[in-house]
């Protein structure tokens, strides 16, 4: 595996410039204020997990997630798609394999995440937003993977939306994992 830049994966938890090649789907129909649920024509999987209890595995955790170390470590496969593009990352494997991009991240007190997007040229059209929670009054630590997709093509084999739908809840139970292996010094919290 070769490393990603350090600009994607350093500390600046602001998206980086974007450019080159564009997204391959439109994110104002996924993003759109108070949007719940998946638009029309596309599907979705969303996974939650409790990870454990503290300040300090929220920040353990938060940058593991935010560094792509937790994805690298769940299995997925990334190489720096463009040095002058340093959000932009290259999936080897998985359902969204294919060149993709950190399009955005929460840097917030009590949640921290990121969103993927698929980039042209990638047979998937798919976003994968990750964050994670510390709740203020139980100091509960939780994990979301939430990943919405939709066919690339009018016309697919009988069958591949639910292969599809595997592959992608596969994906997120890997990530959710990985992220439960990410424990915090001291936290109490022992092996995933």
């Amino acid at each position: 595996m070769e490393p990603i830049s350090d600009t994607v994966t350093g500390r600046d938890r602001r998206p980086a410039q974007l450019g080159g090649r564009a997204l391959g789907y439109q994110r104002s129909i996924l993003a759109g204020p108070g949007r719940c649920h998946a638009p029309d024509g596309w599907a979705e999987i969303s996974l939650t997990s409790r990870l454990g209890d503290g300040a300090a595995l929220f920040d353990v955790t938060s940058d593991d997630l935010l560094g792509l170390d937790a994805h690298c470590r769940a299995g997925f496969r990334l190489v720096g798609a463009d040095p002058g593009l340093p959000s932009d990352v290259d999936l080897l494997d998985g359902p969204m394999r294919g060149p993709c991009r950190v399009v955005d991240r929460t840097d917030e007190s009590l949640r921290q995440g990121l969103v993927v997007g698929t980039l042209e040229g990638n047979p998937a059209v798919a976003e994968h937003r990750c964050h994670v929670d510390l709740d203020p009054d139980t100091g509960a630590v939780t994990a979301t993977v939430r990943t919405t997709w939709r066919p690339s093509s009018a016309y697919i084999l009988p069958g591949a939306g639910r292969r599809e739908a595997r592959a992608y809840r596969r994906m997120g139970h890997r990530l959710v994992r990985a992220l439960g292996a990410c424990r915090a010094p001291g936290s109490g919290v022992v092996g995933p």
